[in-house]
């Protein structure tokens, strides 16, 4: 079973993979980026499903601290396109949640290690970050939700990033062995993305009329 399980586990993930790549290099609102970021968030969710069955015979806490990641980004990237806040308050104080849990087992996880070990251990910490981040951004939406459109724009601009992130980290740690250790596994994509994400901003630009 989990043989099987291991095998639909990569083929969902490689259709992931290649709907993430057509969404991200496709005119944003096309045909072809819509098409791909289905395909991404769909194969992504059966990814999920497959990881959680195979943690039944190997368990690793980075594997569900990375599904759980994601199981919080698509649904938020989905809704930020969707921008109807009222109608899923609650879902998305639900997902707010699951994201402040992340963040603070993250967070718990960089002192642990930086307290008990020889050298400085940056992977968790880059995590706690980045959800930190996130988790500001959900705090001012819930506080007043944005009203330019290009602000859910950047929102899900982030999300889907970050989702695509965490689906090059699983390929480069379990798919391609690029010689990184786990550490580097994590942080090096995280900081692509960021990168990515500071450059694609400015695309969105959020200009307020200017006061009399």
């Amino acid at each position: 079973m989990f043989e099987l399980n291991s095998i639909l586990h990569v083929g969902f993930g490689s259709l992931a993979f290649l709907g993430g790549v057509v969404a991200l290099i496709a005119r944003k609102g096309s045909a072809w980026h819509i098409r791909g970021g289905r395909l991404f968030a769909v194969m992504m969710g059966l990814v999920i499903l497959t990881t959680f069955v195979q943690m039944f015979h190997v368990f690793l806490p980075l594997a569900i601290v990375m599904c759980l990641a994601v199981f919080y980004l698509i649904p938020s990237a989905i809704l930020s396109v969707n921008r109807n806040f009222g109608a899923f308050k609650g879902f998305n104080i639900g997902l707010v949640v699951l994201l402040a849990l992340l963040f603070l087992f993250t967070l718990a996880q960089f002192i642990r290690f930086n307290l008990n070990g020889d050298r400085v251990i940056i992977g968790p910490g880059v995590l706690a970050v980045t959800f930190g981040f996130l988790l500001i951004q959900d705090w001012r939406m819930l506080r007043s939700p944005p009203s330019h459109p290009n602000a859910w724009l950047r929102r899900h601009l982030v999300r889907m990033i970050l989702a695509f992130t965490f689906a090059v980290m699983a390929f480069v740690r379990i798919g391609i062995d690029f010689g990184l250790s786990l550490e580097m596994s994590v942080v090096a994509p995280l900081i692509v993305a960021m990168i990515v994400i500071a450059v694609a901003y400015p695309q969105f630009p959020i200009k307020h009329p200017k006061q009399e």
